[in-house]
């Protein structure tokens, strides 16, 4: 997938692709069309339901992938300054402090590759190599 990036910490693998290779096949299949789009869709389309801007100065950078199975799925992700997509991090929300904690740990992530860029590494999805 091109322009599409992941956080991938030393010596492991990255947590959002282990979160989305882990969900449920429907679920996952939905969640991997948006992401195909994702670099596709102009910055004014990233819009609710599907999509979530955050307005606070804080998370200004920071958006929220949406997707609804028997789960709430959500993935944050940053637009990079050439456009390209970065995935940090993935979850199943289940309260709403959930999004918070995510945003968080999304801002450290985001700090963490701006010191060290060779930690944001492409994502390729298996299904797109059909």
């Amino acid at each position: 997938m091109k322009g599409i990036k992941v956080y991938t910490p030393p010596e492991r693998a990255a947590p959002v692709a282990r979160f989305i290779d882990g969900l449920e096949p429907r679920l996952r299949e939905k969640l991997i069309r948006q992401l195909i789009e994702l670099p596709r869709t102009p910055r004014s389309a990233l819009r609710e339901p599907h999509f979530k801007h955050f307005t606070l100065e804080r998370y200004r950078n920071l958006f929220e992938l949406r997707e609804r199975g028997k789960v709430l799925v959500r993935v944050i992700f940053t637009i990079q300054a050439d456009g390209g997509i970065l995935l940090l991090h993935g979850f199943v929300k289940r309260q709403s402090r959930d999004t918070m904690q995510a945003l968080e740990q999304s801002l450290n992530i985001l700090a963490r590759i701006q010191n060290q860029p060779e930690l944001a590494v492409e994502y390729i999805v298996k299904e797109e190599q059909r």
